[in-house]
């Protein structure tokens, strides 16, 4: 592995995991970054989206090669589908500082994310 590599790999794990740890402790703020209404579960719902980061982060930053890539493709998935939602949030009338925000960096962690697996 190239040290470019390890460190887009150690940057795209730890700053999720970062993500992840604001989100659970923070729960309003995945709200406040859509520009949404949180709702009754909101709290719930944002903590559910930081576990998930949380899990991706330990899985990507392991040391096991093969878990590793893992992690790396589960991120990209999941990034993937973040824009997608984020976009068809975007045409129901959700914030588009919100889908700037959290679309565009899901957008540059899938392909950071595929970067990684296929260097």
């Amino acid at each position: 592995m190239t040290d470019t590599r390890a460190r887009l790999i150690g940057f795209l794990g730890v700053t999720r995991a970062a993500v992840g740890v604001a989100a659970l402790m923070r729960p309003q703020l995945v709200y406040r970054c859509l520009g949404v209404s949180a709702g009754a579960d909101g709290d719930t719902v944002a903590r559910l989206f930081a576990i998930r980061e949380i899990a991706v982060a330990a899985a990507a930053l392991q040391p096991d090669p093969t878990g590793r890539r893992v992690g790396l493709a589960t991120g990209v998935l999941v990034d993937s589908v973040d824009v997608i939602s984020v976009a068809v949030g975007r045409r129901h009338g959700d914030s588009g500082t919100g889908a700037v925000l959290i679309g565009g960096a899901a957008a540059l962690y899938a392909v950071a994310g595929t970067y990684a697996l296929l260097g």
